[in-house]
């Protein structure tokens, strides 16, 4: 294995394991899920945004989804009344983790072709130096 696989295997996995940390610590921080009385979701639930389960106890009332889904866009008055404070910032923090999970597979992307450019780059710098210094 060559030097410019060895260091973009390197490279490549401390970003990767980075994003990992980024991701379970993003993960963790979670306490419950976008709708009121609704547990934590499964990481590639949230990832995937699928459309949560909604609780029974909606269902069997009829309630407005301002009274239960953080997700709405509702001023804080409306979340203090309908008790979604920590379902909004769970709801919150959910987009937060799909955002980083986004931006890790970018930050990848932009990494692998900048890292390409610029190992063609010095090769290339370092190719013509050689053949000055030999005439």
């Amino acid at each position: 294995m060559n030097l410019k696989t060895k260091a973009w295997l390197v490279s490549q996995g401390m970003l990767v394991l980075t994003a990992v940390l980024i991701q379970l610590t993003f993960y963790k921080e979670i306490k419950f899920g976008p709708l009121l009385g609704m547990e934590k979701r499964g990481y590639w639930e949230i990832i995937t945004e699928t459309e949560p389960e909604t609780p029974t106890y909606v269902l069997e009332k009829n309630l407005p989804p301002e009274l239960y889904d953080a997700r709405l866009p509702l001023s804080e008055d409306e979340i203090k009344a309908a008790n979604l404070g920590a379902y909004h910032l769970s709801a919150r923090q959910e987009r937060g983790l799909r955002m980083a999970f986004a931006g890790g597979w970018i930050v990848n992307l932009i990494y692998f072709f900048a890292y390409h450019i610029l190992v063609a780059y010095f090769s290339r710098a370092i190719n013509q130096a050689k053949k000055k210094l030999e005439s």
